[in-house]
């Protein structure tokens, strides 16, 4: 989940791992801080930096919309050809921001995201040549623990196309 902090004149972005997220702080001149594993920018970003979590995860990056949290449970039902969420080639699945499923670095193991359980089915590695596709099969339903309640709609709209809610549940 990510959250905003204001501290004096600069703002700080505590938020998991996303691959579209390093190219959206640039624009607003953020800096990583590897000592504190987060993100830090000018304050004068707020507004902005509001809405990029909105875009990248669902939620306002409020720590009062942090604390509301539901367990979500999806299932896969990949209907794209073209732009297919739950098939990727050298590359981690991801849904409203959240790690689904990845590969071990250096070794072909499949391991679920943090706060993932799958409940039917597991993903899949096709080893090709040098690489590597990553599935999860249509049929498949896995748990999303610690969900925003407010990142509801936004993985709602993630999922058309490639599966849906069934479910969400206060932890």
């Amino acid at each position: 989940m990510a959250i905003l902090s204001v501290d004096g004149a600069q703002l700080t972005l505590d938020a998991p791992y996303f691959p579209d997220l390093t190219a959206q702080a640039s624009r607003y001149r953020g800096r990583f801080n590897r000592t504190r594993k987060c993100w830090v920018f000018d304050a004068k970003h707020e507004e902005e930096l509001r809405a990029m979590c909105l875009r990248l995860y669902g939620v306002d990056g409020r720590p009062e919309t942090a604390a509301d949290v539901v367990d979500v449970t999806v299932a896969v039902e990949e209907m794209s050809v073209s732009y297919p969420l739950f098939r990727k080639f050298n590359a981690d699945i991801y849904v409203g921001g959240r790690h689904v499923a990845g590969v071990l670095k250096g070794r072909p193991i499949v391991r679920p995201g943090k706060g993932i359980r799958f409940l039917k089915q597991e993903p899949d590695l096709l080893r090709e040549g040098l690489g590597w596709w990553l599935s999860i099969p249509s049929g498949a339903e896995f748990t999303m623990r610690s969900v925003a309640r407010m990142a509801l709609p936004f993985i709602e709209s993630c999922l058309a196309g490639h599966g849906r809610v069934l479910g969400a549940a206060a932890t």
